[in-house]
């Protein structure tokens, strides 16, 4: 199971550990108690945009198709076949939640927030790896072709280059919230 983890989220994951290094590296933690905190949060926050496939048929369409296989995986506590499952239909859900420009809009003052204050070291690793892997699959839908599906929230789909103007601006903050750290 922790070979097909790592087959799905390699990239994700070498997302996340770049992150925690700058983050290791800007913050100077001494205290390994800190370290751990970064560690342990940049590790969920690689997950954490994942969460949507399997809540997604619990609130929103719980007849679909895919919500009974989803159903079908937790009943039977096949959490193997559970990721595999998602990780090769993930484009059967449209309307993704997490995986939104909305949900990066939202995410942006929380990152610049929780980078500005005085919070614990779990947090800002954390939030600033789920904005990272959200940028990343921001990226990846960009290579896709599947953009369209990442704007649903807004009226029409932005072309090639406002996308990318999008995307650098995710990237410039994502660089200041590691600066305000």
């Amino acid at each position: 199971m922790v070979k097909k983890l790592l087959n799905y989220y390699t990239t994700p994951l070498l997302v996340s550990a770049t992150l925690g290094v700058i983050i290791l590296a800007m913050t100077v933690a001494k205290q390994p108690i800190e370290i751990i905190e970064i560690i342990i949060g940049i590790i969920l926050g690689t997950f954490v945009l994942d969460i949507e496939y399997i809540l997604y048929p619990y609130m929103f369409e719980p007849n679909s198709d895919f919500a009974k296989n989803i159903f079908g995986y937790t009943k039977s506590k096949d959490f193997k076949g559970l990721i595999s499952f998602i990780n090769e239909h993930r484009d059967g859900l449209k309307e993704k939640s997490l995986n939104s420009a909305l949900f990066q809009v939202v995410l942006i003052p929380i990152c610049l927030l929780v980078a500005y204050t005085d919070t614990s070291y779990f947090m800002k690793a954390f939030v600033l790896s789920i904005f990272a892997n959200s940028i990343y699959k921001l990226i990846e839908c960009y290579f896709n072709g599947t953009t369209k599906e990442w704007f649903w929230a807004i009226k029409g789909t932005p072309k090639k280059e406002g996308v990318l103007g999008f995307i650098l601006v995710l990237i410039l903050i994502l660089v200041v919230s590691i600066y305000l750290i």
